[in-house]
This record gives C-alpha cells, structure tokens and sequence, in this order.
C-alpha cells in the first residue's frame, strides 16, 4: 500500500508525466486496439478462408478476452471494491468490500489484462524478438498510462500484468495447442 502511495505522489510531482498526459489519455484509449485488430482480424480471415489455424489463433484470442479479461476481471474487480486513485486519496485495505460503483473498481487493472493477454498471444505465436519488444513495450506503457492517469495504483496494474500472462497461458495450454497439434497431424487434402 505504501508503494502504490509512493508511486502516485511520483507520478504527480514529476513534470514529464503531466506533460505526457495527453499521451497517456490517448494510448489508454486507443492502446488496446494494437491487439484487438489483428486478432478479430485474424479469425475473420480464417473463417472466411476455410483456414483452420487462422481461425483457431483468433478463437482462443477471443476466448482469452471474454472468459478470462471479461468474466473474471469484472467478477474481480466488484468483489474486491477498491477504490481508484481519484476517488480516495489514501486507503488502508486492498479489498475493502464489493460494490457495483466504476470508482470502486480499480482492483485489478482491465486495461493491464486486455493488453498482457494480447502482448503474449503475440509473442509467443509470432517468435520475433521485435515482436516481442514492441508487445512487452505496449503492455508496459499502458500499465504507465493508467498509473499516470489516476484510474490505477500500481499493484492494480501489476497484478493486471500478472492476470494477463495467467489466462493467456491457460488459454493456451488449455485450448490452442491441444487443437493446434491436432491440426498438425490431420494430413492435408
């Protein structure tokens, strides 16, 4: 709790970050977009190409975002009640009790999930170590953005970060590469 105090008062005092706002409003904004389009892009084309591999990527990407970022993020977030920078200043327990208000939601970070849970899809599909760079950079600079911002502390967007890694590992574990080598197999015609 002390970190994330500290944290803020950081981000307040230091001219840069106030300059950068208008930055942080847009990324925070916009950021999320980087990985939804070429995802939702992605099985598009699968479905429409008939290619099974495409289609199977863009699935468990969706899969990822409504069941893991969606569902448990929001169950999350309401059961744990906690406030957000701007709405209480200082707070003493992590998750003081559930509410249904936006203000009180900041446990964990959406945004934090939505682009950890792209920035993984990317890197571990695409194997690229600029891929990598620029994923792990966007994730990080939303996490920045929303410390920035005031809409989180930073175990907010931590454990967001660390929510993220989790569900698109299950997904994958779980649902695409099951799939994935079964199509390996399957002889083409």
């Amino acid at each position: 709790m002390r970190a994330d105090t500290a944290v803020l008062q950081s981000f307040s005092t230091i001219g840069i970050f106030t300059c950068l706002r208008p930055v942080f409003e847009l990324y925070s904004r916009v950021g999320l977009f980087f990985f939804y389009v070429p995802f939702i892009a992605l099985l598009v084309y699968g479905i429409y190409s008939k290619h099974p591999l495409f289609r199977l990527v863009g699935l468990a990407y969706l899969y990822a975002q409504i069941f893991g970022t969606l569902l448990l993020v929001e169950i999350l977030k309401i059961g744990c009640g906690r406030p957000r920078p701007y709405a209480i200043s200082t707070h003493d327990v992590l998750c003081p009790a559930p509410s249904l208000e936006h203000s009180f939601n900041s446990f964990p970070s959406e945004h934090a999930v939505d682009v950890a849970v792209g920035a993984m899809f990317a890197l571990l599909l695409l194997r690229s170590r600029v891929a990598a760079l620029l994923a792990l950079t966007a994730a990080l600079f939303m996490a920045l953005a929303r410390i920035a911002l005031g809409q989180h502390y930073l175990s907010d967007v931590m454990a967001g970060l660390a929510m993220g890694v989790a569900i698109a590992g299950i997904v994958m574990h779980v649902y695409l590469l099951p799939r994935w080598r079964e199509l390996e197999t399957v002889p083409a015609q």
